[in-house]
């Protein structure tokens, strides 16, 4: 069998002032959280409404929708003063409809700090914007000026909900994880289960109840050095390992096609 694709949603940002200065981009780490599994990323460019949607879905097996220096745009839940920090439409739109296209499918995904906002904006939930400035909360932002292992080192403890996917996988009702968001989810969306809150309050995992496959988001990022942290790789795996079997799915439907 040949390795599994495992779509990776690009960026689309403007780094030059020329008309042609615009690039395509994803985190390195989420390549290696993808290749290092044994399967190939497969890079889908934030083509929006333009994106060739059933090319994109006949050749994947599952989707990683990973984090990004931008912010969901306010306006896709329906926020509308002005947004904060960098936007990028280009990339809400494209995601939003793959999301909803996965589900539909039946295509495994997981959502990773901006993929867990994305999902609950697909479902109709808002956004905190800042959530620092929420009474109660923690400042949940990367720390700045320390290096990479420090900045995405466990920050936090997070809660699992009894019984969730989460629980059911890691086995653990309580872990701790790293925190690099300053967004984050406020009113959950319909027809999303919490799967772990942090100890302040905020909501840092979901799934999608009844969902046909595996169909996760967390706020923090599993995806750095995911071979050290045993709870992070059995995440990373489990998206995997759904997506190697809906592989095996695809190609013995294939079969008996070819036989019929």
């Amino acid at each position: 069998m040949n390795k599994p694709f495992i779509g990776l949603p690009l960026c689309r940002w403007q780094l030059t002032d020329r008309d042609i200065g615009w690039f395509h981009l994803v985190g390195e780490k989420y390549i290696s959280a993808v290749t290092g599994y044994g399967a190939f990323p497969l890079m889908i460019p934030a083509f929006g409404d333009e994106l060739d949607m059933d090319t994109v879905l006949d050749s994947v097996s599952g989707i990683m929708f990973g984090g990004s220096l931008s912010n969901v745009h306010p306006s896709t839940y329906g926020d509308a003063h002005p947004g904060l920090g960098l936007a990028d439409k280009p990339r809400d739109a494209t995601v939003l409809r793959l999301m909803r296209a996965c589900i539909e499918r039946g295509i495994p995904f997981l959502g990773i700090c901006r993929g867990v906002q994305e999902m609950n904006v697909l479902y109709g939930g808002t956004l905190h914007r800042e959530v620092h400035a929420v009474e109660g909360r923690l400042d949940h932002r990367e720390v700045k000026d320390v290096p990479d292992d420090v900045a995405y080192g466990p920050m936090h403890n997070v809660t699992l909900s009894e019984g969730g996917v989460l629980h059911t996988l890691l086995g653990e009702r309580q872990i701790k994880v790293n925190s690099l968001h300053g967004q984050g989810i406020d009113r959950l969306g319909e027809g999303l289960q919490v799967e772990a809150v942090a100890e302040d309050g905020q909501i840092e995992a979901v799934s999608v109840i009844g969902a046909k496959a595996f169909a996760v988001g967390v706020q923090w990022h599993p995806e750095y050095r995911y071979w050290e942290k045993a709870d992070y790789n059995a995440l990373l795996a489990a998206f995997h390992q759904a997506a190697r079997e809906y592989q095996a799915k695809k190609v013995e439907n294939c079969r008996e096609a070819a036989v019929a």
